[in-house]
């Protein structure tokens, strides 16, 4: 179903009442303190011959909120034309996505996203080369500073991935077509569930409108000043005027508006075939958010122009108004600058935030060794395009081992896929004078050894490693350091190994596994219930009178049910089976209890059971 994003968090956030990160400044220009009564409003100001109008002062401009004059407090002039400013020597490629979370927050960094709405774009011929076209010519004028995201309907937001390569942008622009009308083949669950819907392109307007709105919100928490969606669409259906897709389409321009962020619309089709100004859908989203439109045209290159424009040079002012600041409604915002032939394109307006989402109510905290348990697991919004698994066990001699293993992540925005994971041991972290040891493995797979790389440690020492995913022709996918800490068991304790989540889908691997061939460890945790998942824990115990038992707990830590533990062989190894068959679709934990004599050990695992 669509989704929407309404979490106090990302409210402040688009408020400005956080930074996502430190960025770089000009020392030059004044530094803007958040305060959280100020409005903020990027505006561009042109001639009539189209140039950016520079040297501009606060008493230049007229403000008027609701009607009402207000001061301008703040005032600020970003020139940016795609080239680094500062840190010059620096690499420019994008290397994770915590790197390309520091690059967005930074002052010299142009962030535009392009939305390709596919379902509502026709898929004729004519259609097709001019959407490509003018899409082509859009990535042509991006700057190797710039930072650009593309995204559709299906897009989750735990994969929006912010990248400077020109090649990689116009390997998916070019590949582009639309969708409008057609219902197969399905691309995901999500669209076989559309398809029992009576009002499917109703519902197919509301999944574009809500993730447009999640992409919108997104942007507008990654830092202050402009940021720049690029909409390719022929509008979404609304459906009747009161439905549930008109509240859809108020909340992206309230989103737009809170976060500083422009919409442009680019209609793909050639002139005369839309409607003077576009869809009513598309006008208001460039009308109201202060962007262009790209509409009746066979040449877009003009108005591309003017987009990137407006991304350039534009004034970041703010002012307190005159009226309770947290009333939860709309306030119209018109901008008027003091010079004759001045243009002056700017939002329109703003919603307030309400007197709950200034003051939000904060959950308890979660239970440390449950805390622990939930953040081991992999994070659904994580734009890495593989889940990596790390479990930790002793050796014969009492040394300690980590083993890795990896699986692809469902990746429904596409990309490239993940075909091996190269695990370097690097002499110190951050090292880059060579690896004392490389694994390339596969992902996880019944009897495969070459999916699981393993290095041994002395207790207590640290393990500086390298992590490389290649897709199948070599070219790196994502690349991030990491360090870890061999673990330490004590000699004549108690104590457990990370338990080992291991899935069989079919009744050849049920087999293959009571043979003897176990499957490497699940690395994503997230199981369907048709799955057959057993859990093996290796338990280093004195000899003798070593119990175990499990118990399943819900996310809160609540217990649920008991599951039986078969007696652990003589080597402290014990296997239990998941019942997964009669688990909804939620998130779990597995609590697993070691007991010998007066001694106790206790660890915790997380997992999700999906549909």
């Amino acid at each position: 179903m669509p989704f929407r994003i309404a979490t106090t968090a990302l409210v402040l956030a688009v408020l400005g009442w956080r930074f996502a990160g430190a960025a770089a400044q000009d020392p030059l220009q004044p530094t803007f303190r958040t305060g959280v009564d100020l409005v903020r409003v990027d505006v561009s100001v042109t001639t009539g011959a189209g140039e950016a109008l520079t040297g501009l002062q606060a008493s230049d401009f007229e403000v008027e909120e609701d009607g009402v004059p207000v001061k301008v407090e703040t005032l600020q002039f970003v020139r940016l034309d795609g080239t680094r400013t500062s840190e010059t020597d620096e690499s420019l490629e994008i290397r994770s996505p915590e790197h390309a979370a520091r690059e967005a927050a930074r002052e010299d960094v142009r962030l535009f996203a392009i939305f390709l709405d596919d379902y509502h774009v026709e898929k004729s011929p004519t259609i097709t080369a001019l959407s490509r076209r003018v899409l082509k010519a859009l990535v042509e004028r991006f700057g190797p500073n710039d930072l650009i995201a593309i995204v559709d309907p299906l897009t989750p937001l735990s994969h929006i991935r912010f990248t400077r390569s020109r090649a990689e942008l116009l390997a998916r622009v070019e590949s582009f077509e639309g969708r409008k009308g057609e219902i197969f083949p399905v691309r995901s669950v999500m669209e076989e569930a559309q398809l029992r819907e009576p009002n499917l392109w109703e519902l197919r307007g509301g999944v574009t409108l809500s993730a447009l709105g999640a992409v919108v919100t997104h942007l507008a928490g990654l830092r202050e000043g402009r940021k720049s969606v690029v909409f390719l669409s022929q509008g979404p259906v609304l459906g009747s005027f009161s439905g549930p897709n008109e509240d859809r389409l108020r909340e992206v321009v309230e989103a737009a508006n809170r976060g500083n962020v422009t919409i442009h619309v680019v209609d793909p089709r050639p002139l005369g075939a839309s409607p003077f100004g576009g869809p009513d859908v598309l006008f208001r989203l460039y009308h109201e958010t202060g962007g262009r439109a790209l509409v009746n045209s066979n040449d877009h290159a003009e108005r591309l122009d003017e987009i990137m424009a407006d991304a350039s040079a534009y004034y970041l002012l703010g002012y307190a108004p005159s009226r309770a600041f947290a009333d939860g409604r709309f306030h119209r915002i018109e901008v008027k600058v003091k010079r004759r032939g001045a243009r002056v394109l700017a939002r329109r307006g703003y919603w307030a935030p309400t007197a709950e989402e200034r003051t939000p109510s904060t959950a308890p905290a979660p239970e440390p060794g449950l805390a622990a348990a939930l953040s081991e697991l992999p994070d659904v919004r994580s734009a890495r395009p593989l889940h990596v698994w790390m479990g930790t066990s002793r050796t014969a001699a009492d040394r300690s081992r980590v083993s890795i293993t990896w699986e692809p992540a469902r990746r429904p925005g596409g990309g490239r896929p993940t075909a091996r994971l190269t695990v370097e041991r690097l002499r110190s972290a951050n090292d880059d004078g060579g690896a004392e040891e490389r694994y390339t493995i596969g992902p996880a797979a019944l009897g495969r050894d070459a999916s699981v790389a393993t290095f041994e440690g002395a207790p207590g020492e640290n393990l500086a490693l390298r992590f490389t995913a290649s897709a199948a022709d070599g070219s790196v996918v994502d690349r991030w350091d990491q360090t870890v800490r061999f673990p330490e068991f004590p000699p004549n304790g108690l104590a457990l190994a990370t338990p080992r989540f291991l899935r069989t889908r079919s009744a050849y691997e049920a087999q293959a596994m009571r043979g003897g061939q176990d499957p490497p460890p699940a690395a994503s945790r997230e199981f369907q219930p048709t799955d057959r998942v057993f859990v093996e824990v290796e338990c280093y115990a004195p000899a003798g009178g070593l119990a175990l038992s499990a118990q399943l707990l819900n996310a809160k830590g609540e217990p649920l049910t008991a599951i039986e533990v078969p007696p652990p062989s003589p080597d402290g190894r014990a296997r239990l089976t998941l019942p997964l068959a009669s688990l909804a679709p939620a998130t779990y934990v597995l609590q697993l209890h070691a007991r010998a004599g007066d001694r106790h050990a206790e660890t915790r695992s997380a997992f999700r059971v999906v549909p």
